[in-house]
């Protein structure tokens, strides 16, 4: 069994899903047990920082050492000083793939010590600008390129400026325009340098890529200036937008699919130890059409592309409609389960092999990362424990779709990615897709068989769904946590942690119903001090709260985890216990009566503060309240505090 991490950078490419086809196919092919495992990453320099940087530590999930080989498609991040994260990415994963000591192999991205494999960027871009200078004639040029900080750009503008001036051809930096791949390069480009040319158009506008060449069409035709008749314009990639646009945009297609076949075919060599280059060029081919004065493309090629374009269609709009049905169902679920559950209707239309739901179990852990202020009631949130550099050693297996055995819901740890995510028989493909909270890294889905979903870059709308249901589900957990320890404070006497009045009616009138329900009975306990004026004024106000302290203390230290303790008031309190037989009842006061001279002594007071008590056993056959058994048990407790009263006279 050979294993091959490939490292892919597909913020916003298009033609990915081609070289992974092309892997899967050479690698079935030669029926060996090869199997490929692909980290995605998708940051672009637009967007927030601290999602790029929880979008690219999916490069430091995989172990490099645990493979035999490694693919680093880059190209997009490598050096970007405008995704800074999408460089420390990569400049990371270069490191790590270095130190592994296993062969690598760079697409489209010449980075020293590797092997390379694409086109031949210079050859590309040269039989392009040959094609309109020698056998068109033109000779005045607008040049529309990508990020200057880019490789692939960074050839192919040299390719140009070298072509030009070896034939005199007017190349000065005022005909360039940089910006990025996007479809706004072409129209900032076309607007900028036609402000600057007053309006002086070129024979035609080079482009970078085909999205540039589209911006620049769409601006074109808005000023009025027809394609190819009074410019012309070329692209490059070949996307398959680039033959439905209308003109048709001249092109080079970089054939990926070959290039995917040849990586496979460049790694077997390897492995086998035969002598291999460090630098592999595969083919590519000039597309010649009308943005150019070509004839519209004819015949069953373009009839193909335009069927599959039309299937296409047919898919995204039959997936998009299960996919706003997820979406609605997401939100409503009250578990992480049931999130599966609902995603468990999309797996149809991703047409994959297995679907795999891992998590941070540090999510779940949201109870000890929140801290109250006793005092204030403020809560502070503590560090999440989520990680925001690399993955936790062990991880939750939540959720597993297969093809072969459907739905489960193992819940199981599972520590790296073998064996969890390796078939006996080899020849799968596994994506690997980062989940998190900006920054902060919860887990990653995994997709065995995701040729299609490339194909039609569905992954992002899985992913950031399935993020923003966590997200919110997460935090609503986190606030309901929350709202119960706020709501806990509120009925808490700041004092002595019995419970308020407020507490009182919340928790003990609940008690009382349901208890009264049931046919049960209760113990309904009033305590009160004996002379505390006499202890504040002789001791002071502070002493008379650590004697209200002994008291409590004395209280919580003989009642069981259900009964109800409240502070009642300044020097009252109330029990309210299932203890419903009186001896039991007694035994608890007489309890409680011992622990006060305890208490009083761990305390230091200078003297053992009094207590009298009154108390009443309920029953379900009476009409009484809860209230009115309070008020009875505390005239039984006058009664015993007259008596004490008198005791001592």
């Amino acid at each position: 069994m050979k294993r091959v991490a490939y490292i892919l950078d597909d913020g916003s490419r298009n033609f990915t899903y081609a070289r992974v086809s092309g892997f899967c196919e050479a690698i079935r092919k030669t029926g060996e047990p090869i199997e490929l495992y692909i980290f995605r990453s998708a940051g672009l320099a637009e967007y927030e920082p601290a999602h790029n940087k929880g979008e690219y530590n999916i490069y430091r999930l995989p172990v490099f050492s645990d493979f035999d080989g490694i693919f680093l498609d880059i190209n997009n991040n490598y050096n970007n000083d405008q995704n800074r994260y999408g460089a420390r990415g990569a400049s990371y994963v270069i490191r790590a793939a270095a130190a592994s000591h296993k062969p690598v192999i760079c697409l489209a991205n010449l980075i020293a010590d590797f092997y390379y494999i694409g086109i031949d960027n210079r050859i590309a871009m040269i039989s392009m600008v040959e094609y309109l200078h020698k056998q068109l004639g033109l000779s005045s040029f607008w040049f529309l390129m990508g990020p200057a900080d880019n490789f692939e750009n960074q050839v192919r503008t040299g390719a140009l400026r070298e072509y030009c001036s070896f034939n005199s051809l007017p190349c000065e930096d005022e005909r360039f325009y940089s910006e990025n791949f996007a479809l706004e390069t072409g129209i900032h480009g076309f607007i900028r340098l036609y402000e600057r040319f007053e309006g002086k158009l070129p024979q035609a506008v080079i482009c970078a890529n085909d999205m540039i060449a589209l911006g620049v069409c769409q601006t074109a035709a808005k000023k009025g200036i027809r394609i190819p008749e009074d410019l012309m314009v070329t692209g490059f990639d070949n996307l398959d937008i680039s033959a439905y646009l209308t003109p048709t945009v001249t092109t080079v297609d970089q054939l990926s699919f070959t290039m995917g076949e040849a990586c496979i075919d460049l790694i077997r060599r390897i492995w086998n130890k035969e002598d291999v280059p460090r630098q592999t060029y595969t083919p590519t081919k000039l597309i010649l059409r009308e943005s150019t004065g070509s004839e519209h493309p004819s015949g069953y090629a373009f009839a193909d592309r335009v069927a599959e374009a039309l299937y296409s269609d047919l898919y995204n709009e039959s997936f998009n409609n299960r996919l706003c049905t997820v979406q609605y169902r997401l939100p409503g679920c009250g578990s992480v389960e049931e999130m599966c559950r609902a995603l468990e209707n999309l797996i149809p239309s991703i047409q994959c092999r297995g679907f795999y739901l891992v998590l941070d179990r540090a999510l779940y852990d949201y109870g000890s990362k929140i801290r109250l202020d006793q005092s204030t009631g403020q809560a502070r949130n503590q560090n999440t424990g989520l990680k925001t550099e690399g993955y936790p050693e062990s991880m939750e297996l939540v959720f597993s779709w297969e093809e072969e055995k459907g739905a489960a819901y193992p819940g199981k740890m599972i520590k790296g990615i073998f064996p969890a995510f390796a078939s006996k028989e080899g020849g799968r493909d596994y994506l690997f897709v980062p989940l998190h909270f900006m920054e902060e890294t919860v887990g990653y889905l995994v997709i065995c068989g995701c040729t299609q979903i490339l194909h039609t870059k569905n992954i992002a709308s899985v992913a950031n769904s399935l993020t923003m249901a966590l997200r919110s589900f997460f935090a609503g957990k986190k606030l309901e946590y929350l709202n119960q320890m706020l709501s806990g404070i509120s009925m808490k006497d700041d004092l002595t942690g019995l419970f308020n009045r407020l507490g009182y009616h919340r928790l003990a009138f609940d008690l009382f119903r349901k208890t009264q329900d049931k046919g049960g009975r209760l113990g309904v306990i009033f305590i009160d001090m004996d002379d505390m004026k006499y202890f504040n004024d002789t001791f002071g106000h502070a002493c008379g709260d650590d004697a209200v302290c002994c008291v409590a203390d004395a209280i919580q230290s003989n009642i069981s985890g259900d009964a109800i303790p409240v502070r009642f008031g300044g020097d009252e309190f109330l029990i309210i216990t299932a203890a419903a037989e009186q001896e039991d009842v007694t035994s608890i006061i007489d309890g409680i009566k011992r622990s006060v001279h305890e208490e009083a002594q761990k305390k230091n007071l200078p003297a053992v503060p009094g207590i009298s008590t009154g108390f009443v056993i309920t029953d379900p056959e009476d009409r009484m309240t809860l209230n009115e058994y309070t008020e009875e048990a505390d005239r039984l407790m006058y009664i015993d505090k007259k008596l004490r009263k008198a005791g001592r006279e």
